[in-house]
């Protein structure tokens, strides 16, 4: 069978027009990990930083939490945290990071991110990490 010759235009396709947008998902590698972990400690350290994180992610563009509704999200976010089983010290670097976002002010959420990356090392893998660092430089 004969081959056509290659058209010099390129198709561009389009979506259509009632279409939606696809959705920005932030901090995939936390919620993967959480996943795919065994039920139990790592699972549950996983979805802690998972939560802290989406707290503080919530204090960059465009969603800036009112001081209002940010007091409102920690109180409800430390309430969750304590009904998770986590040691001691991910439990505090995690509180520490929800009591942080409180304050309203981003350098302690960027120091109190830092802790929880301390504490959580052995259980995050490394793109979770990754995702938290990144998390920082942009609170920074």
């Amino acid at each position: 069978m004969p081959r056509l010759p290659r058209s010099p235009f390129k198709t561009m396709i389009q979506a259509p027009p009632y279409a939606l947008a696809s959705p920005a998902f932030r901090f995939r590698a936390l919620a993967s990990h959480a996943g795919r972990a065994a039920l139990g400690g790592d699972r549950e350290i996983a979805l802690a930083s998972f939560a802290v994180a989406r707290l503080a992610g919530a204090m960059l563009p465009p969603f800036t939490l009112t001081p209002a509704d940010a007091a409102a999200r920690v109180a409800n976010t430390k309430q969750w945290l304590s009904a998770l089983a986590l040691p001691a010290p991910q439990r505090a670097a995690c509180i520490g990071v929800a009591d942080a976002v409180a304050s309203g002010a981003k350098r302690p959420v960027v120091h109190a991110i830092s802790g929880l990356i301390e504490a959580a090392v052995r259980n995050l893998d490394q793109a979770s990490i990754a995702e938290l660092h990144e998390l920082m430089a942009e609170l920074g």
